[in-house]
């Protein structure tokens, strides 16, 4: 045997490798990763060139070659056969990293929803810019949440995740003309972000001011902040025009119905500059 300085035990190159002791004398057993020597009292020694060898295994492992399909490549090893081998298991990992940014985009919108519902004050009223949003609508809905919307609700919920997979919850829009009419109940439909895809929107909320409003508690408290709007826009020589935009900051959060937070988002432009 060679000096064993330059060796080292399966304890020291499972560490070194941050691997299962275990794993490596199984690997061993079935002929997959052999140690370099083994000594007249069975003992398994290990080079340091061969952690290379066995960051492939693992790396194969990781994207879910089984021990059979490493087993038969290392049977007959080229590039040709190693091609093989992993092209299919690309496309596996690049659908997979995009799940993962899909996921990571999902929780991020959670998160900024949570983090800005913990700053929402009941009734508040601020003036903000918004960036261009490409929209997807759903069909048209009554505003009575009866058997028709909830169809309707199942239909475009069901349109999104073919879409998106994972995506944000969805909210509900109002013409501000029926706001203007005290008739609240009077929806236009429900709506999503869309991302900036240049083909799966079906309207653009433009780029400008707004005014939005928080509302702490159930439906019923939404007359109350849309006729503070009403006032605050009056008040601020402002016209409000479009469509009011509801969506919900806490579900993941909420624990009674009355601390259900719905922001309200409405265009709106000075009087002044007319």
């Amino acid at each position: 045997m060679k000096n064993k300085k330059f060796l080292y035990t399966t304890g020291q190159f499972a560490k070194m490798n941050g691997i299962n002791k275990r794993t490596l004398h199984y690997y061993d057993e079935i002929g997959l990763f052999s140690p370099q020597f083994k000594d007249d009292n069975g003992y398994r020694y290990y080079t340091c060139f061969q952690s290379v060898q066995l960051e492939l295994i693992v790396t194969l492992r990781k994207i879910g070659l089984s021990i059979e399909e490493i087993l038969r490549y290392q049977k007959s090893p080229s590039e040709a056969s190693f091609a093989d081998l992993i092209c299919e298991k690309k496309d596996l990992i690049d659908r997979s990293i995009q799940e993962l940014l899909n996921t990571k985009s999902f929780l991020e919108k959670k998160s900024d929803k949570l983090a800005l519902s913990l700053t929402a004050q009941h009734g508040k009223i601020d003036i903000i810019t918004l960036p261009e949003q490409q929209l997807l609508l759903s069909e048209p809905i009554t505003g009575a949440y009866d058997d028709n919307d909830f169809v309707v609700a199942a239909d475009f919920s069901m349109r999104l995740k073919s879409i998106f997979g994972l995506y944000d919850n969805f909210g509900s829009r109002i013409s501000i003309h029926h706001i203007f009419e005290g008739n609240y109940e009077k929806y236009d439909c429900f709506f999503a972000y869309g991302k900036q895809n240049p083909e799966l929107y079906d309207e653009i909320r433009p780029y400008g001011t707004y005014v939005r409003a928080f509302c702490i508690g159930g439906w019923e408290k939404l007359k109350e902040v849309y006729s503070n709007i009403c006032s605050f826009a009056e008040e601020n020589h402002l016209e409000l025009s479009g469509y009011a935009y509801e969506e919900g900051l806490n579900e993941m959060s909420l624990k009674n119905r009355e601390d259900y937070i719905t922001m309200i988002t409405v265009a709106c432009k000075s009087r002044l500059s007319h």
